[in-house]
């Protein structure tokens, strides 16, 4: 009885290590579908940002949501507008990190947190990729934006 009390505590112990190992292998986000653009977002915590930083070349626009004084940003809105003036995404950040696979072409960025916004026009190519960091303002008061604390 004892002997099997073991061997069923040992395929637990054997079973949460290869789970929790499972996890860290994980991507940290799966990439979403929407209208034909697919995209990832995330980022909070140190394996989720290695994680992004691995995917990043599969993605033609990466975006990153900061404060102006560096802390990460998240729940962020975000409208991508094609020059047709049709939106093309529209997303609420879940991480500093929004990677998005578009066509080629020009579009322009709207984001939206609390009571600031911010614009962008990008060209995204048709091979490689574009950047866009946004740097808003520091909360001054509690509630207006939320930091991820644990990605800094």
């Amino acid at each position: 009885m004892f002997t099997l009390f073991r061997f069923y505590a040992f395929l637990l112990f054997a079973g949460l290590v290869v789970f929790s190992g499972s996890m860290d292998a994980m991507p940290a986000s799966a990439p979403v579908r929407h209208n034909g653009i697919s995209y990832i977002t995330g980022g909070i915590g140190q394996t989720e940002v290695e994680a992004f930083r691995a995917q990043a070349q599969q993605y033609n626009l990466r975006m990153t949501f900061t404060t102006k004084s560096g802390a990460f940003l998240s729940d962020v809105d975000v409208s991508i507008w094609n020059m047709s003036r049709h939106r093309v995404l529209r997303v609420r950040t879940e991480g500093p990190f929004l990677f998005v696979r578009l066509p080629a072409g020009r579009y322009q960025i709207e984001i939206h947190l609390g009571p600031q916004s911010a614009t962008k026009a990008v060209q995204v190519p048709a091979r490689g990729g574009s950047e866009a960091v946004f740097r808003l303002d520091d909360p001054d008061t509690c509630g207006v934006i939320l930091l991820c604390k644990q990605a800094r």
